[in-house]
């Protein structure tokens, strides 16, 4: 039967989406990134300096001008013309507002287009030819924004012969990790249940090559028992963006290494670096701290992280092996390959075959292969699962029905995406597991023939491939209310997990609240109405809780954590009602601010077995935060607020009884509110 989905979008207007599409450009991380900001301010005058001082006028065109800055900053050191296009007409506004704020409207001439729609000549866009480009257009690909494109082009159509690009050129690094903390996100281990059983990895899914997206994370993040690095970094690829030729549309590099350490091959991480002027007297660096020149000072940045890529097989090396590193290039698209062949085969660009990693994210992958969180699964299941047990099993999960299969239990599983069926029965033939039956369709429109016996557990992870936050995983328990007719009664029933709770701890991130301040003033520039462009939208847009994954992103406890909520799984939502309530906890830290609030969902399984979404070690406040590191946790921004003498006050409301057959967090079911006073 045809998977029926029972989640819908909430009803949005056009404006509503204009409005999100304004609040996703906004890249404020970018604006406060001072290392970012001075370096193309310094090369960009220089740019324009040499231009004087070689005779020429200085034309200049800053390509996605976004807020306006590489522009103004061009104008105000003396450009004799500048041109600024953007395409995304609110921002273009903008930007001709900014650029109005700071006086300088009659030295910018804005065009709202494509730098690829732009023409050049008599009463066209540009009267002429621009003999300096500037523009911003990576990502942590470096060539992701299509910055290679962009570049073609406008040599072949803007610029003079003698242009000059800021920034000059890019270097792209690589180099091959040991991690199986990284590989866990791209292959699931083996599951060991109990000392005799063990859930084996089916080869479909060990063997494939994986998605061509790519794992971006904040390599700096890493804890030193992560990873080992097993060669030398290796540039890769140099684009000099003034040089037409090396802006191919695709690329081979092949380069002979000598492995460092006795080692298995797992990763290839790699990263960029920018030459900002001819000179090569300004860089600029997006390597990983053990690779950067400021080594654990690096600047902070979210915009620009490193990229990991999955090699098609892993590779042991001993020390000082000559290994063979191909690094291919399609368009978007990079893969790596790791080999001791003279001769290495060219990587194929990944392409799923086992469904995971099109349809699961790198952090789910991750999950599966969880030993913490499996233990006290298998601790769980092992109290109440006996000869005769009947297990209903809810979710997107596969690894809890085999579990509970392998301990003895007849299993039933509501399955709700295709992947998973699929990958369930990879699971089971792999693993020779007879004892499940999958019921491939919505759970509202079961039948009572299904399953032949009431199910005396009923089992989830929980976790839905819809699941963003998690307490989203509350569906479990909002699925269960259409399920009564194959349970057993209450009296009977083990429900796995048998409660909720939602929790928080008021923190002060060291970076991360920067993706939501407003900037004001960068580089002596007044961009207080892009400020209000893109927080006016945000208000609009934006669920006041957003997911991170905070593994990434330091932060460090003001508050001891506190209990919003707490709901007893075992008990029916429909008899729950509306839960509303509120609170304060005082501030518990030398920390001087509070500049936002983590919240996280712990499941209780039984007595004893506890998993979280949340810290992976009791939280002191004063200290960093140990996070979770396969699952993201909300995270409710506060204005930089002073703390002493104040508390953290709150306020949540859960309309549970809303829409019992159709939960979805994103229709307002919860509200939270968090302020400082």
């Amino acid at each position: 039967m045809e998977l029926t989905r029972m989640n819908g979008d909430p009803d949005v207007g056009e404006d509503f989406g204009l409005q999100q599409e304004i609040a996703r450009s906004a890249f404020a991380d970018m604006l406060h990134d001072h290392e970012r900001n001075n370096k193309y301010h310094a090369a960009l005058c220089e740019a324009i300096d040499e231009m004087h001082s070689s005779g020429n006028i200085a034309v200049v065109l800053d390509i996605g001008t976004g807020s306006g800055l590489l522009a103004m900053i061009a104008a105000k050191h003396g450009a004799d013309v500048v041109y600024a296009c953007e395409a995304f007409e609110p921002v273009a506004k903008c930007a001709e507002q900014v650029i109005e704020d700071n006086k300088l409207q009659d030295s910018i001439q804005l065009i709202p287009k494509r730098s690829t729609e732009i023409h050049v000549g008599f009463d066209q866009d540009m009267t002429e030819r621009a003999n300096i480009i500037v523009a911003e257009v990576f990502d942590t690909e470096l060539i992701g924004e299509g910055a290679l494109e962009i570049f073609r082009d406008a040599l072949r159509r803007l610029a003079t012969w003698d242009c000059i690009i800021v920034p000059h050129a890019a270097t792209m690094y690589a180099q091959v990790v040991e991690s199986p903390f990284l590989r866990s996100f791209h292959i699931p281990n083996v599951i060991q249940v109990t000392p005799d059983i063990k859930i084996k990895v089916p080869g479909l899914v060990r063997t494939c090559p994986g998605s061509p997206a790519v794992l971006d994370i904040q390599l700096s993040q890493l804890q030193c028992s992560d990873f080992v690095c097993v060669t030398d970094r290796v540039p890769v690829w140099r684009y000099v963006f003034s040089e037409i030729d090396t802006l191919k549309e695709s690329e081979i590099s092949r380069d002979c290494l000598i492995s460092r350490k006795k080692a298995t091959c797992h990763a290839v991480v790699m990263w960029w670096e920018l030459e900002m002027d001819r000179k090569n007297s300004i860089r600029l660096s997006t390597a990983p701290y053990w690779a950067h020149p400021s080594g654990k000072e690096q600047p902070w940045r979210d915009h620009w992280m490193q990229a990991v890529y999955f090699p098609p097989y892993e590779l042991k090396v001993s020390v000082d092996e000559k290994i063979s590193l191909v690094v291919r290039r399609e368009g978007y698209n990079i893969c790596a390959l790791v080999s001791i062949s003279k001769n290495p085969k060219i990587p194929e660009v990944p392409a799923c075959k086992c469904g995971l990693h099109m349809n699961a994210s790198h952090s789910r992958i991750g999950a599966l292969s969880d030993r913490s969180r499996h233990e006290k699964f298998a601790a769980a299941l092992g109290k109440v699962i006996k000869e005769e047990t009947v297990c209903l099993c809810i979710g997107s999960d596969i690894m809890l029905p085999l579990m509970a299969s392998k301990l003895g239990a007849q299993v039933y599983v509501v399955i709700e995406d295709n992947y998973a069926y699929v990958l369930l029965e990879e699971y089971t033939r792999q693993n020779r597991v007879n004892t499940i039956t999958v019921i491939k369709k919505d759970a509202l429109y079961l039948s009572e023939k299904e399953p032949k016996k009431k199910a005396s557990v009923l089992l989830g992870e929980p976790h839905f491939s819809t699941t963003i936050l998690p307490w989203d995983n509350l569906k479990f328990w909002f699925r269960k209310h259409s399920l009564q007719h194959l349970l057993c009664t209450p009296s009977e029933l083990v429900t796995i997990p048998q409660g909720f709770s939602l929790k928080a701890v008021g923190v002060n991130f060291k970076d991360l609240w920067k993706i939501k301040a407003p900037v004001h003033a960068v580089e002596g520039f007044d961009l207080s109405s892009f400020d209000k462009l893109i927080q006016n939208a945000q208000s609009i847009t934006d669920d006041p809780v957003e997911p991170q994954p905070l593994w990434e992103y330091p932060c460090k406890a003001v508050t001891q954590e506190f209990v919003i909520i707490q709901i007893d799984m075992r008990n029916d939502p429909e008899a729950t009602g509306t839960i509303s309530c509120d609170g304060e906890v005082p501030f518990e830290s030398n920390e001087d601010e509070c500049n936002g609030v983590a919240l996280w969902a712990d499941f209780v399984l039984d007595d004893s077995n506890t998993i979280t979404f949340g810290p992976a070690k009791a939280i002191v406040p004063g200290h960093e935060i140990v996070w979770d590191r396969f699952s993201r946790q909300g995270v409710y921004f506060l204005n930089c607020t002073k703390l002493k003498p104040k508390v953290l006050k709150w306020s949540f409301k859960f309309d549970v009884s809303k829409d019992l057959t159709n939960f979805d967090v994103s229709r307002d079911l919860m509200n939270f509110n968090f302020d400082v006073q």
